[in-house]
């Protein structure tokens, strides 16, 4: 534990940056650095499963807006126990949408010594994804390549890209994208508004938009549909709507049913 709480000190040293940045909000409502703390519980049995640090910094590269997101969490994650994770990811900002570049997940022993890879690339060229999964050892065990039929994101990125659908739910051309899950299956999201709610976090009290994703589950049966809980993200109901909970599976399909909620708000 003190070896991880040092880890914690030492990311956010690394992604504070060096200079001020003025309260400046985006097109796609984001801001120019933030950080924040995640508590994961496992919804069916309401016991703590991990906890994770983030930041988020804007990065001018090249006359191109890109937002670098980075999280440390310990606990458990997906199929692994007692770990590590270090998640990292790159979006560009282009006309008030966020579109990823990449995004990774170390998932390491406390020890140090990798336990697994994931590793997404988007081809925005050649309309491709690239899915990479490794082993402890490095070595391949999974590649996959996903054509990109529309926008596109995955669970490290998919927070802050729906902030802007949080903002316009109220418009049709705001309803739909895809989402890349973690056990590499691709699906097509809907987005259902679910009106206005009083959210109770660890930080407090807050109005929040309740939005609902429903995924396009093709050829599974309607028993195998009904084994997968509703999936719903909650956005603070003033701009620049800072997410605030997400309540569904961890990583896709049989994985574990979580609710994730920011310890913190922002003033």
């Amino acid at each position: 534990m003190e070896q991880f709480l040092k880890k914690i000190l030492i990311i956010y040293f690394l992604f504070i940056p060096h200079h001020a940045y003025a309260e400046e909000i985006s097109k796609a409502f984001m801001r120019g650095h933030e950080n924040g703390d995640i508590v994961y519980i496992d919804k069916r049995t309401s016991s703590h499963r991990s906890k994770s640090v983030f930041s988020t910094e804007r990065i001018t590269e090249d006359n191109r807006v890109i937002y670098k997101y980075a999280a440390l969490g310990e606990g458990d994650y997906d199929e692994y126990k007692n770990v590590t994770f270090y998640i990292e990811a790159r979006v560009e900002e282009k006309g008030g949408l966020l579109y990823p570049i990449y995004s990774f997940n170390y998932i390491k022993n406390k020890d140090g010594s990798l336990v697994a890879r994931y590793e997404k690339t988007f081809d925005y060229m050649k309309q491709k994804i690239y899915y990479i999964i490794s082993d402890s050892k490095g070595a391949v065990v999974k590649k996959t390549v996903f054509p990109m039929k529309g926008l596109t994101v995955d669970g490290p990125t998919m927070i802050h890209f729906l902030k802007t659908f949080a903002a316009h739910r109220g418009e049709n051309s705001y309803k739909t994208f895809y989402l890349i899950s973690e056990k590499a299956q691709l699906y097509r999201i809907t987005i259902k508004d679910m009106g206005v709610e009083t959210l109770e976090l660890p930080a407090g009290k807050i109005r929040a938009i309740k939005l609902r994703l429903v995924p396009e589950l093709g050829l599974l049966t309607g028993v195998a549909k009904s084994l997968i809980p509703p999936t719903f993200i909650w956005y603070a109901e003033q701009a620049p709507y800072e997410w605030l909970r997400y309540e569904g599976l961890e990583t896709g399909v049989g994985s574990t049913h979580i609710i994730a909620s920011k310890t913190t708000l922002r003033k």
